[in-house]
């Protein structure tokens, strides 16, 4: 019988917990979705102008490097005020140092290194709280 139990008292004891901890926060359980911040880096990097096209493998590869240096990518939290003040918090110039320190220790050609640090520009500029999305239930 005990082993019938438990399997069940388990899950109730979670869900128990996180409604406790708050889960019921505006908008419930979000998460950090860094899809705008592609978006917004991608756009950057299509300029048709001459600039856009000495600039555009830096910045493609730029942009690649910043979503996975993301610091809150895949991120979760118990409410989307939760995932609001994660996102306010975040330091972006010191982020901005970090991936200018990246585009300048990985690329020599100055038009990739530009390209690299205006995709970082364009991925951190496109940040505010519309990046908290609630998460499937």
């Amino acid at each position: 019988m005990r082993r019938i139990a438990m399997p069940v008292l388990v899950p109730v004891a979670l869900v128990l917990v996180l409604s406790l901890a708050g889960c019921g926060g505006r908008g419930g359980l979000s998460h950090v979705a860094t899809d705008p911040l592609i978006v917004a880096c991608q756009a950057r990097c299509q300029q048709d102008d001459e600039y856009g096209v000495l600039t555009r493998n830096g910045c493609m590869r730029g942009c690649e490097a910043t979503r996975v240096r993301f610091p809150l990518r895949g991120n979760h939290y118990l409410s989307e005020e939760a995932c609001v003040k994660g996102v306010d918090a975040l330091n972006v110039d010191e982020q901005l140092r970090a991936m200018n320190t990246y585009c300048e220790d990985t690329w020599v050609n100055i038009h990739s290194r530009k390209g690299c640090k205006d995709a970082a520009q364009a991925f951190y500029g496109a940040m505010g709280e519309h990046l908290c999305r609630p998460d499937a239930r």
